[in-house]
């Protein structure tokens, strides 16, 4: 995943993008996954997990650490992931949930990349607020960001419905939960 991300996840979201130019894109997203048909079979899961954290993190800092946004935004340059004329944020979980059931990936193919992936997200933040944004605790970020309403998956609704465990975006919000535990049990600085 470490090797993927670094060499040719960028290549892969050139692609995937309909206008380089514009970084906004999932209008029929759960219609027809636009785009994803560009990503070789064989980097498609990782390449949907890579880019669910990336547009997750372009929200959460907006969302959370607004006077940081414009600043990050010129950074990292990630994509918004939007519906509308007013380019409403959708939910990042949707970028896993609906290639699933749409068949333009596997499930369990899907959730086989997905500890290592949200390992290397939480890894990706540590390094990128240590090497570029001081201000912005890693520990902090993931604590505003797991209880986040549009990215927390409360227990109550698996015990529920114990079905909601084989979708990938809750499994996406475990791993997290594991890699952010895993990560910060110790120590939450940006200096791990």
């Amino acid at each position: 995943m470490h090797e993927y991300y670094h060499q040719q996840f960028r290549d892969d979201l050139s692609r995937f993008m309909q206008n380089p130019d514009m970084l906004y894109f999932g209008h029929s997203w759960h219609v027809n996954c636009v785009g994803l048909e560009k990503i070789s079979i064989g980097s498609r899961c990782k390449f949907l997990v890579c880019l669910y954290f990336s547009v997750m993190t372009d929200q959460a800092v907006y969302t959370h650490y607004r006077g940081l946004h414009a600043r990050f935004e010129k950074m990292a340059a990630y994509p918004k992931f939007c519906h509308g004329l007013g380019q409403f944020q959708k939910n990042p979980r949707d970028l896993l949930d609906v290639p699933v059931d749409c068949g333009f990936v596997d499930r369990q193919d899907l959730l086989q990349v997905m500890a290592e992936g949200m390992e290397l997200f939480v890894d990706e933040v540590v390094s990128f607020c240590r090497d570029h944004m001081r201000e912005l605790q890693p520990a902090e970020f993931f604590d505003k960001l797991i209880y986040d309403p549009d990215v927390q998956i409360p227990e109550l609704l698996v015990i529920a419905d114990p079905a909601l465990k084989g979708m990938p975006g809750w499994v996406a919000y475990d791993s997290l939960r594991r890699a952010v535990k895993d990560r910060f049990s110790s120590s939450p600085t940006t200096d791990d």
